[in-house]
Formats: structure tokens, C-alpha cells, sequence
């Protein structure tokens, strides 16, 4: 009786061992991102429907409480992947790293006006109260500099400007005490469902600065080395992505399990953050952006904090991405 049983058991674990042992050789991939991040709802997306697995990989999510975190963490080698912006990954380029750039989001936030405001050009807002989400690298921020620089006014010495947090500076610009904002675009999103307008789009003022398309500004970070290592994981990860981007930009069902991550107050600002979400998905990279990426890169380079003079390495973008615009 034993022997069978164990002969059983044997047989068991041998047809279950394939699967067993293909589930464990799974590569994981870290992915460190602030936790309240909207880059939370499309990660969690791939973990729910288990599109890491079906790309053969195990994603990871390593959540931490500020963007300055994950920069130190793949700084350290200590994470795969970050969300942040390419203007920092190329700054980081010319220091030595080798960082990488998939596209997340052509949102960079919303400029908001107070109620009652009369500005009606960049040049208007000279003078004003404005409430910078973030600190001074805010995207939002650099092109309004920008864009008030060409009609002649320095905004970082003839405005009043004050840092701070998102929720805080959302509560300013309610007491009265900002005449605008630049921040998140989510927090943005919420205050448009209060009633308050957006004073700009950014995809206008990128226009205005005689950009031809809307260059998305926030990516997935790697370095270089885990794509020469791996590029199985990297192309995985970049499909998986793909996949929930496809997905959440069509089922209304599948935003319900993300919405305790979301934090909508209400069903308005839920709608809204979806609306937000979903405006935000980039197209494929193309060629047109690449140019924009790199005449960006000059336009605001003397309003960096350190100025290099240098031009964006257009390698810089994912290279899957390169190879469909040469063809």
C-alpha cells in the first residue's frame, strides 16, 4: 500500500513539476514608484490581470513616499525600473549613468487658474501668486517660464512663488491665496470637478513654443545594462505595459478594483481621474517627437538649475521604439 502510495504521489509531483519549475524560473522585474502615484493604477492593472505572467516575467511593485526615493534607488542599482521624467534621465546621462526612457503618460499636470482670474497671457502672469507643485523642476513650471520668456518677463524674479505640496497648494489656491497653480495632473483633475479652469494646456503652451506634437515627458526608467543582459524582460515588460494601456483605455469594468487606489472622493473625481488617465496614454513614439524631445531640451536648458548646454541623446528612448521609426 505504501509503495503505491508512494508511486502516486511520485506521479503527481512529476506532471506537476513543469509547471511548478516554469512558475519559479519567472524573472521578476522591480519597479520602484511613489506610492501615490497614478503609475500604481496601470502596475496594479498588469498584476491583477496577470499580465506579467503571461509575458513571462513576475513584476514587482516597490512602492516608497517620494519621487527623490526611487531616483536614489536606481541610482544605488537597488530597483530595475522608475517612473520619471526624461529631462532628469538625461541629466543623469551626462553624469554617466545610461538610463532608458518607455513612455507612461504625456500628462505632466494641469495649470490651474483661481476663480475670478483675468489672465490673458503669459506675460499677465507677472506679478502673480503661483503655487509650484513638486519644486522648481515642475514641467509645468519650466514651460510657463518658457513661454513668458518670449514676451519678455522672468517669472522665477517678477512672480511670487511658492513650493509645496500638492494637497496643501490645492488647499491654497481654494483659501484665495494663489492666483495659479502648476500641479499634478490629478490634483489638477480634482479641482476642475470643483469648478476651477485650467488656465493652460500644456500641449498648447508646448505649441506656442513652436513644438509640433505633444512629447510625452514621463517614461519608464532602466538602465541600459538590464536591456543588454535581458531584452527578453525589458521587450516583456514594455508588451505588458502595451497590454494594460489597450485595456484600461476601453473597459470601464476594470477601473472598479483600481479605484481604492485612486482615492476619488466622489464618483465626478473618479470619472474625472479616468478621463485623466486615458488622455494621457502616448501613441507610439515617432520621429516628430524625438525632434521635439531634443529642440525641448534647447528651449529650456538655461532654465535648469545647472544649465549644460549639451543636446538630448536621442538614445535615450527605448530602442524598440527607434527601430519602428527608422523602418
Amino acid at each position: 500500500m505504501q509503495t503505491y502510495l508512494s508511486l502516486f504521489l511520485s506521479g503527481i509531483l512529476f506532471f506537476f513539476s513543469p509547471q511548478l519549475i516554469a512558475q519559479q524560473a519567472l524573472p521578476t522585474l522591480k519597479v520602484t514608484v511613489i506610492a501615490w502615484g497614478t503609475v500604481n493604477w496601470e502596475l496594479e492593472h498588469i498584476k491583477q490581470m496577470q499580465l506579467d505572467q503571461k509575458h513571462g516575467y513576475d513584476l514587482v511593485i516597490d512602492r516608497v513616499a517620494s519621487l527623490s526615493a526611487a531616483r536614489i534607488a536606481i541610482t544605488a542599482d537597488n530597483t530595475d525600473v522608475i517612473v520619471s521624467d526624461w529631462l532628469w534621465a538625461s541629466e543623469r546621462n551626462l553624469t554617466g549613468a545610461n538610463l532608458r526612457f518607455i513612455p507612461f503618460s504625456k500628462q505632466i499636470g494641469s495649470i490651474i487658474a483661481a476663480r475670478g482670474s483675468n489672465i490673458s497671457s503669459y506675460s499677465s502672469l507677472k506679478g502673480k501668486r503661483i503655487g509650484i507643485a513638486g519644486g522648481p523642476l515642475n514641467k509645468g513650471w519650466i514651460l510657463m517660464r518658457a513661454a513668458a520668456k518670449k514676451e519678455g518677463v522672468d517669472l522665477q524674479q517678477e512672480a511670487k512663488i511658492q513650493f509645496g505640496a500638492p494637497p496643501l497648494l490645492s488647499q491654497a489656491i481654494k483659501n484665495g491665496q494663489l492666483d495659479v497653480l502648476a500641479t499634478f495632473w490629478h490634483y489638477g483633475a480634482r479641482l476642475e470637478a470643483e469648478g476651477y479652469q485650467k488656465l493652460y494646456s500644456l500641449e498648447t503652451i508646448m505649441r506656442d513654443l513652436g513644438l509640433k506634437s505633444n512629447v510625452p515627458m514621463l517614461g519608464y526608467l532602466y538602465e541600459a545594462k538590464l536591456e543588454d543582459r535581458h531584452p527578453h524582460l525589458v521587450s516583456a515588460f514594455y508588451e505588458s505595459v502595451k497590454a494594460a494601456k489597450a485595456q484600461l483605455a476601453v473597459d470601464d469594468s476594470a477601473w472598479q478594483t483600481l479605484r481604492p487606489l485612486m482615492k476619488a472622493e466622489n464618483d465626478q473625481i473618479y470619472q474625472a481621474l479616468i478621463t485623466g488617465y486615458r488622455a494621457g496614454i502616448p501613441d507610439e513614439l515617432n520621429q516628430q517627437q524625438i525632434e521635439d524631445a531634443v529642440n525641448f531640451n534647447k528651449i529650456i536648458d538655461d532654465l535648469k538649475p545647472y544649465p549644460t548646454g549639451l543636446p538630448l541623446d536621442p538614445e535615450l528612448f527605448y530602442k524598440m521604439l527607434l527601430h519602428k521609426v527608422a523602418r
